[in-house]
């Protein structure tokens, strides 16, 4: 492009318009594409039967339960950000603008936003519901219920609808172009505190508390469970090592008929007590992954988000900044299908 100082006008040079917007570059389109077309098509398979599963009565074949609830809530909320996250980020990688108007440039993204925090807020829902029904279980007899559960997913999807607003004014349909006159949906860069506030607003409510929250519950829950095994084993300790407790009224028996029994009674106890200690080991394990896989999955994207509002990272990806962040957005998607795994094997 040269600028022409007699008349003031800008020369372009000869290309092909029309062959700039449709020429692409497949070798690194084509496993993004691959990768997202199965996220959606999995995504969409698996959350369905996992709705249908919990939430139809006709159709369900999981028990009525508050977890099931939940995960009803959970699938949803995935279900939503899958239909509408995934086809407009499979279109954006084949235009350099956007074609779809205002209205859809914010909605698109409020509902982005909007499933993404009911799906967080009810994975955090879910941690505090097996803190209660786990640490305080006479307490959860009242408060763990089904209809309690409905009740707090349908506040979760209000809270969540309210909380997505900030969304609607940092996203920004901005007119780009000289030649040819085109639309950017993006983050407003002339307001530059707005972006930033959203940014951090995101990073707490998405990550910091939720994560916080069930750190505190998981943590809570593996010692409950850590201080009931151990009790069971120094009462089954006791009994074996007490083989003369014995009934008055039971018939007496020989000393060898008495330590043949013991031995069967103390290899019988011992071996319930160490598939006890096994299963406590998996579900704490169980439960460390969750917390550790929400951060892994969940952590890059929004603080990429917070680093390039900051002008930290660059706004305009190329090269291994793009492939990271189309991987962040990936991790973001993969962390639902292992918390709603977890979810099942601990209920």
């Amino acid at each position: 492009m040269t600028f022409n100082e007699t008349n003031g006008t800008i020369k372009f040079p000869d290309y092909d318009m029309n062959e700039s917007f449709t020429k692409f570059r497949w070798k690194e389109l084509a496993p993004v594409l691959v990768v997202y077309s199965l996220t959606f098509f999995l995504g969409l398979i698996g959350n369905v039967v996992i709705i249908a599963s919990t939430l139809c009565p006709r159709l369900r074949p999981l028990p009525a339960t508050p977890t099931n609830v939940f995960l009803g809530g959970l699938a949803t909320a995935d279900l939503l950000l899958i239909i509408f996250c995934i086809p407009v980020k499979i279109a954006k990688l084949f235009s350099y603008t956007w074609t779809m108007g205002i209205f859809l440039c914010k909605s698109v993204h409020y509902m982005q936003s909007v499933s993404a925090i009911c799906s967080v807020v009810t994975l955090t829902a879910m941690s505090i519901e097996r803190y209660y029904a786990i640490v305080h279980p006479m307490r959860a007899q009242y408060t763990c219920t089904i209809s309690q559960a409905r009740k707090i997913v349908i506040i979760t999807w209000a809270a969540s609808f309210l909380l997505g607003i900030p969304m609607v004014f940092t996203q920004r349909h901005k007119e780009v172009g000289q030649r040819v006159i085109a639309y950017w949906c993006v983050r407003d860069p002339d307001a530059a505190f707005l972006w930033k506030a959203h940014e951090v607003y995101m990073l707490v409510l998405v990550l910091v508390l939720p994560l916080t929250v069930m750190a505190f519950c998981y943590t809570a829950i593996c010692w409950e469970i850590w201080k009931v095994m151990k009790r069971r084993y120094h009462m089954t300790s006791r009994h074996a090592l007490n083989p003369n407790n014995i009934d008055a009224e039971c018939i007496p028996m020989t000393p060898r008929q008495n330590s043949m029994r013991n031995g069967r009674r103390v290899r019988r106890e011992n071996g319930q007590t160490e598939e006890e200690s096994r299963t406590m080991k998996q579900v704490v394990k169980m439960l460390v992954a969750v917390v550790v896989l929400f951060a892994i999955c969940w952590g890059p994207i929004l603080i990429d988000n917070v680093l390039t509002a900051y002008r930290i990272l660059p706004r305009q990806r190329k090269g291994i900044y793009k492939h990271m962040n189309t991987a962040f957005h990936l991790m973001a998607y993969f962390n639902r299908w292992g918390c709603v795994r977890g979810w099942c094997l601990f209920d």
